[in-house]
């Protein structure tokens, strides 16, 4: 199986991730309102360093971290050894892992799913997840909803995103970004560039594939996954035209 090779996420771009990707706003608050008093066993796909698996787990949660990036597993299990907590992880792609778990709930954090390029990835992956899930159990996912304003916006040319100062630095570095979309392939490519306080800088590539609503509403139905909900925001609020956000909530039936 060919593993993607998005270099954002590996080898030394790595330890940078935290300081430049954020998260979206309220996901994390999302989760765990969503799971208050769960006692069902979880497993989180696109785990990464940890932003939302390190809350649900100190909120008592059991909850297994996955991820295809080892580095980024490597961060996790150091910022969750300081939290004197602990944590299961997988290495694994999310379009051909095994366990012998199935779960409760399974969810797929941050997008992560726009990494499955093709349509054969987007089912192979569906597949894969509904295999692991126990009958009724509630698979959540995200990806952001298309704007023509931002596909408009994307001229390739260099944006200043903020200047950043890990912990232990003794100076800042600059970090820009630049991205185009192509909207025969539904892909947005981006790229992140860091400058540092030598000089030297580094550029980390990056693509997603975007989705429309009708076109997850098939894959899901191709997979026999019932729709449940579908959100516009991580506050719960109904898919609209101008909704930031899809979130959807599904259900195995087998």
């Amino acid at each position: 199986m060919k593993k993607m090779k998005d270099k954002i996420y590996h080898n030394e771009f790595a330890p940078l991730y935290d300081y430049f990707q954020s998260g979206i706003k309220g996901d994390v608050d999302f989760y765990l309102n969503y799971f208050r008093n769960y006692k069902g066993k979880i497993l989180e796909i696109g785990a990464g360093t940890g932003r939302i698996t390190i809350p649900l787990l100190k909120s008592g949660l059991d909850i297994i971290a996955l991820d295809i990036a080892p580095k980024m597993l490597e961060i996790l299990k150091k910022k969750v050894k300081k939290e004197n907590i602990s944590v299961k992880t997988i290495c694994a792609d999310m379009r051909g892992f095994k366990l012998k778990d199935k779960f409760d709930a399974i969810i797929i954090t941050f997008r992560t799913f726009q990494h499955m390029y093709t349509v054969k990835d987007q089912i192979r992956a569906l597949i894969n997840v509904k295999k692991h899930l126990k009958p009724n159990g509630i698979l959540i996912f995200d990806v952001y909803n298309p704007s023509l304003k931002y596909i408009q916006a994307g001229d390739w040319q260099w944006q200043r995103d903020g200047t950043v100062q890990p912990a232990g630095a003794k100076r800042k570095f600059q970090v820009e970004y630049r991205n185009r979309y192509d909207m025969s392939e539904q892909m947005m490519y981006q790229e992140f560039r860091f400058t540092f306080p030598n000089g030297n800088q580094k550029i980390a590539p990056l693509k997603m594939r975007f989705f429309f609503r009708f076109e997850i509403e098939h894959l899901l139905h191709l997979v026999d996954l019932e729709i449940k909900n579908l959100y516009g925001d991580f506050k719960k609020n109904k898919f609209e035209n101008t909704s930031p956000e899809m979130i959807w909530v599904v259900t195995s039936q087998n």
